[in-house]
């Protein structure tokens, strides 16, 4: 089987349902190609359609009634989709379930359980957000990421706002001349400004490196933003709940160390650059 991972009820699906407080010794059904069995005060549910019983401390325990007939599922499950097919006990009895199908369960380990068609489950959930679950550590890490997301991005769209300003003007300074050269009266003092000036950009753009950090800041800014999206999501290398905190640490260090190490490298070339003038 695949990890459990908490779900909960998205907020627009309720269920209808009503107590079967009668007076009888209780009756079985067929339902997920096996026999089920309902006794007197469980409840039976309509579920978009799907009819089914709830054991009685299992439906106070999880649904809380929001209009007559009408309740919300409540608190959390875990779930983790099907391997293989195969039988898995509940409540009411036993229920059959293919692969891809999910497993349901009422708490992150053990628990009762029951099985549901994956269309269906993935319409009715959603995953727990991993923000919700986070000491005050963690979430200050996050914070910290945001931060740094933040400033990667304004530093590329800084960074590139330059490049083009600089590479527009040496560029119109260095087309500039040959047109002032061939005019019958050329000035001197502007043609030679206008080559030092391009020459000036260009050695500018070579020193300051626009273009490659704005490169370097974008790729990182969106390397992070990718990790905290599978992050919060439980998705892909995430998925993994116990670990996941953990793995983003790990991953989004050695991101920012890469940058670090990029910077500390381009000021070094800079400084030897500097020494051999």
């Amino acid at each position: 089987m695949s990890k459990r991972i908490e779900y909960r009820k998205r907020d627009n699906f309720h269920v209808t349902a009503v107590r079967l407080d009668l007076d009888f010794d209780g009756f079985s059904y067929r339902k997920w190609n096996n026999e089920q069995t309902s006794v007197q005060g469980d409840w039976l549910l309509n579920n978009g359609g799907d009819i089914y019983t709830v054991a009685a401390d299992y439906f106070h325990s999880n649904y809380q009634e929001i209009s007559p007939g009408q309740f919300n599922k409540i608190g959390a499950v875990w779930a983790e989709e099907a391997t293989e097919d195969g039988d898995i006990d509940t409540l009411e009895g036993k229920t059959s379930y293919e692969t891809g199908d999910y497993l349901v369960f009422d708490r992150a380990v053990g628990g009762d359980a029951y099985a549901i068609k994956k269309c269906k489950f993935e319409l009715m959930y959603e995953p727990v957000e991993m923000d919700e679950h986070l000491t005050a550590r963690q979430t200050n890490y996050l914070k910290r990421l945001d931060g740094l997301v933040a400033r990667y991005d304004n530093k590329a769209t800084r960074s590139r706002f330059y490049f083009y300003l600089f590479q527009t003007v040496a560029v119109i300074a260095a087309a500039s001349v040959p047109v002032f050269s061939s005019m019958p009266s050329p000035e001197n003092f502007l043609i030679a400004s206008l080559g030092g000036l391009s020459a000036a950009i260009s050695g500018m753009l070579s020193l300051f490196q626009f273009q490659t950090n704005w490169i370097k800041f974008r790729s990182t800014c969106e390397d992070l933003k990718s990790h905290l999206a599978q992050f919060r999501a439980v998705a892909g290398m995430y998925k993994d709940r116990r670990k996941a905190f953990n793995l983003l640490v790990e991953n989004c260090e050695q991101l920012i160390s890469v940058e670090r190490g990029q910077w500390a490298q381009n000021n070094s070339r800079q400084d030897e650059n500097k020494e051999n003038k």
